[in-house]
């Protein structure tokens, strides 16, 4: 006697074109997404010299801090003053300073709490008044 069992058909999903419907989702997705475009400070680098591995010491007659706190205020640090001055009197001041000093350089300063406007319309005015060589650092 044959006795032969019937096969129950279990329903399932077809898993055949998950892929090729994974990979049409990954492809809508990424050509329909619009990614930001963030723009940064314009500047240009000065090429690297021959001397990069030796430190330059600089006199401390050649150097102005631009100090900027968290408020917006900007102290001019120089040799033998310091002063607490407006963001319309720093290209004045800066001005004074490299005809004074062809050779000072400008260290521009923020607080890591200061909002970047602050820094870029300092970064502005310096670089209007003719301000060559800028240091930029955070505290």
């Amino acid at each position: 006697m044959n006795l032969h069992r019937k096969r129950k058909n279990l329903g399932g999903i077809p898993t055949a074109s998950m892929s090729d419907v994974a990979f049409l989702l990954l492809v809508f997705f990424l050509s329909t997404t619009k990614f930001d475009i963030k723009k940064g400070l314009g500047l240009v680098l000065p090429p690297a010299s021959e001397q990069a591995d030796k430190r330059v010491r600089l006199r401390d007659e050649n150097i102005t801090k631009v100090l900027i706190d968290k408020d917006g205020r900007i102290l001019l640090r120089t040799f033998d003053s310091e002063e607490l001055i407006q963001i319309t009197q720093l290209e004045s001041k800066v001005k004074q300073l490299i005809s004074g000093n062809p050779d000072m350089v400008i260290s521009l300063q923020t607080d890591r709490r200061a909002k970047y406007q602050y820094m870029v319309m300092a970064l502005d005015r310096l670089q209007s008044a003719g301000a060559e060589k800028i240091s930029l650092s955070t505290n």
